[in-house]
């Protein structure tokens, strides 16, 4: 899993609405001391140096997509027959934290929604996993490997 830079693209109506709620708006302060607005306007991560690197290197790669609208539930549009086991998320930014709780919005509903701190995913032999984090980490992107297939 590759780290996202924030809110990228998806679940934008509700953000609007939430600051539609709010006395201060987009200049609610966040727990991070970012503004609220700022934090929406945060640039997407774009992962094209990734994957270009990662197909320049022959691995073995099943299945890459962006964690946009839809949130989490990219991860199971790959129409296989497989079970997909998740083991670690990321910890949710500022932003994502504060539209749940002024949206009273559940965890499961906030994962199948927003990328919740994972923009990019990609699924291969657990083998190759380490030359994607090596790769990730050259190109100053957070990665982790979150479960399995």
């Amino acid at each position: 899993m590759i780290g996202s830079s924030g809110i990228h693209a998806n679940g934008l109506t509700l953000a609007r609405k939430v600051a539609d709620g709010l006395p201060d708006g987009y200049a609610t302060k966040l727990e991070d001391s970012r503004l609220y607005g700022e934090a929406l306007l945060t640039p997407t991560n774009i992962y094209v140096d990734l994957v270009r690197s990662l197909l320049e290197q022959n691995l073995d790669i099943h299945y890459m997509v962006n964690i946009t609208g839809h949130g989490w539930r990219k991860l199971m549009r790959a129409t296989q027959p497989f079970s997909y086991v998740i083991e670690q998320v990321s910890e949710p930014t500022a932003e994502f934290k504060f539209i749940q709780k002024q949206a009273g919005i559940s965890d499961q509903e906030m994962y199948g929604t927003f990328n919740m701190g994972a923009g990019f995913a990609v699924m291969l032999p657990v083998g190759d996993a380490d030359q994607v984090l090596q790769t990730a980490k050259k190109l100053n992107l957070q990665a982790w490997t979150a479960g399995k297939v």
